[in-house]
């Protein structure tokens, strides 16, 4: 059984859940909005579908599944030196600049 449009925003969690529910709706969001900013806008756009009578995602584009183009070839990952954050955890690519800062620790 499918989920309705609506059914589905409701439960996503987060910004990255809705991004494909906004695009099968032809909406655009801006990723600095809220979660709950996003989501009443998507709910907006569904329930005006749903007045249409289109309920669920696949009336909404019915041939959607079945001809996925292929996805393009992921770049590959960076093999050099890093640079490691010691509070955050995050990585950078090794620059002189960067290695002074006391922050980070080459990884």
């Amino acid at each position: 059984m499918t989920k309705s449009l609506i059914e589905q925003i409701e439960e996503a969690v987060t910004k990255e859940d809705l991004e494909p529910l906004a695009e099968q709706l032809g909406v655009e969001i801006n990723k600095r909005q809220g979660v709950e900013t996003i989501r009443a806008e998507l709910l907006e756009a569904a329930e005006a579908l749903a007045e249409k009578g289109v309920t669920t995602s696949g009336e909404l584009d019915p041939g959607e599944g079945q001809a996925e183009a292929p996805e393009a070839e992921e770049k590959p990952k960076y093999q050099g030196r890093m640079l490691k954050h010691t509070k955050n955890g995050r990585t950078f690519p090794w620059t002189a600049a960067l290695a002074k800062s006391r922050y980070l620790k080459e990884v």
